[in-house]
């Protein structure tokens, strides 16, 4: 009687056919994410040479285009696409929330330079409450 083992299910079987590999889906995201790189250097190089002074809106499709490659990177390569979808709205929920609050430090760590400090007249009093 051979004992069951359930440690081992996925080892293969002397006799057993092998699955042929499916490498398609990684090829096809590899290829559209190297388009994408290809593009957004392109796009740096042109505007760098040329002079066109496209950076106001460059940033922001940049920023996009890397968002959208690592959306890329996380769920095929990192196979969260077989993931249920709670846990990858859980997951992109937090991401947003991260992203955020990201923002928010470096919108106030560029307003810390132009605040002035102003204390109202009841801050300025001494501990013991003398005037």
């Amino acid at each position: 009687m051979e004992l069951y083992d359930s440690y081992h299910q996925h080892l293969h079987k002397v006799g057993d056919p092998i699955a042929p590999p499916k490498t398609r889906w990684i090829w096809k995201v590899f290829w559209y994410l190297l388009a994408v790189t290809l593009g957004e250097v392109g796009l740096a190089s042109f505007n760098y040479y040329g002079n066109m002074g496209w950076d106001a809106w460059l940033k922001p499709t940049f920023i996009l285009l890397t968002l959208l490659k690592a959306y890329f990177i996380i769920f095929s390569y990192m196979h969260l696409k077989d993931e249920r979808k709670n846990f990858k709205l859980t997951l992109g929920f937090l991401i947003i929330i991260l992203g955020y609050f990201i923002m928010l430090m470096m919108i106030e760590g560029y307003y810390q330079t132009q605040i002035r400090l102003m204390f109202p007249d009841f801050l300025k009093q001494t501990m013991g409450g003398h005037h």
